[in-house]
């Protein structure tokens, strides 16, 4: 039970039928010309003729082919395929065609040559039609092995795109989860300070950051979330940091076009503001300010800008940690679709972002 498993019955009707197409086309031609009937061509060739064409076909693809030409032995696969050619025609294929005529005249007026006047006379259309046979069949061979490397080379292509998709997830989750703590870290520390004060403004803070607790744990996980859910996530940090400065700075946010009709990667915007504040109202309460402003275009284009006061211990140009990761994410998830810039102009801090989403 277990060998007939093994069999492999569709390769085997594959080669059944090239036979059959081979035999059907060749005795119909061959019929044709020599007027005689199909079905005594197609016995007398499947007896004398097609059993070398096997036995030619079967040997050079099986055995001359891996061995020399797929090993690129090429001088080593001509010299045994002209030997072996030869002696099948000159060993096998003309004695047995010989004796097939020998027999089909045999009791006949037809004059019956000898095997030397027969080889003369027809071992050069034996020879082409021999050639011609092994060479389709050939054809046929590589064309096979050909379609088996493609389509090895793009299982190998998938699985390498495979590896990649699952390298840039954990990379993303990785880099989303260096957000988190440090969005965290940053709201624990305002609400520390505030009931350390004992002030009435902390359970305030409270509901702000569980509202964007939920948002950064529950909403976030999905690739790709509405504009306008992030806008109002950057909204509640923002009142949490008006809360937390007691509207001692200028904080406005602008927004221009539908983020409602817009998808975009979660927290790509937190940390910019996050940047802001960090360096531009720590040192800076009493005459800081951040102004946001979002712009989204009708082609899809997000456009942020964020400008933030500096004072002279703050002037530098490098990303920081939060930045530097959210660059990460724009390579990872926006290829060749976003600029990230930072400048100081006039003891301000400009940052702006540009994405086209699609």
């Amino acid at each position: 039970m277990s060998l007939i498993k093994k069999i492999n019955f569709t390769r085997i009707g594959y080669h059944v039928l090239f036979w059959v197409v081979l035999s059907v086309f060749y005795d119909s031609v061959s019929s044709y010309l020599s007027n005689n009937s199909f079905f005594d061509t197609l016995l007398h060739d499947l007896l004398f003729f097609f059993p070398t064409d096997i036995l030619g076909v079967y040997f050079t693809l099986y055995f001359l082919i891996p061995r020399f030409l797929l090993k690129k032995k090429y001088i080593s696969f001509t010299i045994y395929f002209f030997i072996f050619f030869i002696f099948l025609m000159i060993a096998v294929t003309m004695p047995l065609q010989y004796y097939g005529m020998y027999l089909s005249r045999l009791g006949t007026d037809k004059l019956i040559p000898s095997f030397f006047e027969y080889l003369k006379r027809s071992i050069l259309i034996a020879l082409t039609v021999k050639l011609m046979i092994i060479g389709i069949a050939t054809t046929i061979k590589f064309a096979k092995i050909w379609y088996k490397s493609q389509k090895r080379q793009q299982n190998l292509l998938n699985e390498k795109l495979e590896i990649k998709l699952q390298l840039k997830e954990a990379e993303l989750k990785y880099l989303k989860s260096q957000i988190n703590p440090h969005f965290l870290f940053n709201s624990l520390n305002n609400l520390y300070s505030l009931t350390l004060e004992k002030s009435s403004k902390a359970p305030e803070v409270v509901l702000k950051i569980s509202s964007l607790l939920d948002y950064v744990l529950y909403e976030c996980n999905v690739p790709k979330i509405e504009l306008s859910k992030e806008i109002d996530n950057i909204k509640d940090y923002i009142d949490l940091q008006k809360i937390r400065y007691d509207d001692k700075v200028n904080i406005s946010i602008k927004t221009e076009g539908e983020p409602s009709e817009i998808h975009i990667a979660p927290l790509l915007i937190l940390p910019i503001i996050e940047n802001a504040f960090k360096h531009g109202l720590d040192k800076n309460v009493g005459y800081g300010f951040v102004k946001i402003n979002i712009n989204v275009s009708d082609d899809s284009k997000f456009n942020l800008t964020v400008t933030n006061s500096l004072n002279g211990e703050n002037n530098h140009t490098g990303d920081g940690i939060g930045l530097s990761n959210l660059r990460k994410r724009l390579e990872l998830q926006y290829p060749q679709k976003f600029r990230l810039d930072t400048q100081i102009n006039d003891s301000q801090f400009i940052t702006e972002l540009c994405i086209n989403l699609y």
